[in-house]
């Protein structure tokens, strides 16, 4: 029986690595892959891509025709097939479980297990319970930057709860000094709050190492993070300015935030490197369930309708706040559970009903189970300016119905089906492959079962 860590570090494909692995800078990224077994995963889930469906592919290993797991927010119960830490506690074998897409509610880990589900929980519950205020804090803060970065300080609160737990969090007084350096920086250099996201990172990280007891593991553990993905999505141009010939460069490059964001992922490799010194039973995974390439949105024009106040739009619709509960999500997405089904069905027409001045249609929406997905789409820009919509029941203002007009960035990263893979085995017999043959990811469960059952890394049940 072995014990795997596997890294989910988001959404990164060969391209971005290959760019940085020679860089000195990042000794530890490079020493990682020097020694790996190294694969493409291949994401082979239907409809647009996205990291809340193809994560939950790897871990259950269904697509998500079979999974039926399609947006955030959605009703666990609505979910197909077992993640593979249910599957392991099925074995009585413990997990270790720190934001892993898809993982609330969470689920007792077992001896020495913990348990923190991700980002877009619907609650704060964590094993062990200490670490609620933490996770509380961190919804709080998901809720308020949901894509463009907010410069507001978090509150005394906010900032109590994170202190109240801090030492059993495993929160280093090193990380409290960068959070108070990243704070004051940001009233000087406006340009710092772009780095604000990456510090959710490091503040987990401390907590996931302090609960990682390298001597002895639980079975399987993970750890996801989306810093280096959310740099990528916004400005992949200031990394591969090559992709871009022909159009206008930036006045200022936001590279820099990139070697940042690896920075942070190199800090953790020492952390993981030096794990695996120390227990030689220990496998790594570096995995990502897709990655990203450029993407040219040359059709967008700076402008984007957001929902703001999911509370005013539901209103708008004519349901009570005792009829919903809100529910996290990613902009331009918001989410809510319904109970009721003739109330989501009214609900879905209503909004399916409105347009923009111009015509064009407003939402997008879904509902699964008891949860209604909903999302702006992308009208002109002049259509957003005029700051109305219109049904045949009349016309609304986009404040009324909780929607803003944002300035924002077309982003010039977006998701791609392959994603890095690499396996670094303790003390291998053999050079490291590092052909990245490609593997449909829905393999990857059999594989890591596999793996901590048999103590066997089985590179046929990845590629076969």
């Amino acid at each position: 029986m072995s014990s795997v860590l596997v890294l989910e570090i988001n959404e990164v494909p060969w391209r971005l690595l290959d760019r940085y692995l020679d860089d000195p800078a990042y000794p530890n990224i490079r020493a990682f892959f020097s020694n790996a077994n190294c694969y493409t995963s291949n994401a082979v889930d239907s409809g647009e891509l996205s990291p809340w469906v193809t994560w939950p592919t790897m871990h259950r290993g269904l697509c998500n025709e079979a999974h039926g797991v399609f947006n955030l927010g959605q009703d666990p119960a609505s979910f197909k097939g077992k993640p593979i830490w249910q599957e392991l506690l099925d074995d009585r074998q413990s997990v270790g479980v720190c934001g892993a897409m898809q993982s609330w509610p969470p689920i007792p880990p077992g001896d020495g297990g913990f348990y923190i589900p991700d980002t877009f929980a619907h609650d704060a519950g964590c094993f062990p319970k200490y670490l609620e205020p933490l996770q509380s804090l961190n919804l709080s803060q998901v809720k308020k930057n949901p894509r463009v970065v907010s410069s507001a300080l978090p509150s005394i609160t906010e900032l109590w709860q994170m202190l109240s737990c801090a030492t059993r969090a495993g929160i280093r007084v090193r990380t409290v000094f960068r959070f108070i350096t990243q704070l004051v920086g940001e009233r000087y250099d406006r340009a710092l709050v772009a780095r604000r996201p990456v510090f959710q990172t490091i503040l987990f990280w401390d907590v996931f190492r302090k609960h990682f007891k390298p001597a002895n593991p639980p079975a399987y553990s993970s750890f996801f993070t989306n810093h280096v993905a959310g740099v990528m999505h916004r400005y992949w141009k200031d990394v591969f300015p090559e992709d871009f010939t022909g159009t206008p460069t930036p006045s200022v490059s936001h590279e820099p935030l990139m070697r940042f964001a690896l920075s942070v992922l190199d800090e953790m490799m020492a952390d993981v490197l030096a794990w695996t010194k120390s227990n030689p039973e220990l496998t790594v995974v570096f995995a990502s369930s897709m990655g990203q390439g450029p993407v040219h949105r040359s059709y967008h024009e700076g402008m984007e309708l957001h929902i703001v106040n999911v509370d005013a739009l539901l209103a708008a619709s004519g349901l009570a706040k005792s009829d919903y509960k809100p529910l996290l999500a990613m902009i331009p997405q918001v989410a809510a559970e319904i109970p009721d089904q003739n109330q989501r069905v009214a609900l879905m027409k209503w909004l399916a009903s409105w347009c923009t001045s111009g015509g064009s249609p407003l939402f997008d929406v879904r509902d699964v189970g008891v949860s209604v997905s909903i999302s702006t789409r992308l009208p002109p820009r002049t259509d957003i300016e005029s700051g109305i919509a219109t049904s045949p029941t009349g016309t609304l203002s986009f404040a009324l119905m909780g929607l803003r007009a944002v300035e924002i960035d077309a982003g010039t990263g977006y998701h791609i089906p392959e994603g890095s893979f690499a396996v670094l085995l303790p003390q291998p017999s053999s050079p490291p492959d590092q052909r990245r043959a490609a593997f449909p990811a829905s393999n990857f469960k059999r594989w890591a079962l596999n793996l901590v059952r048999n103590g066997q890394h089985d590179p046929t049940l990845l590629t076969g």
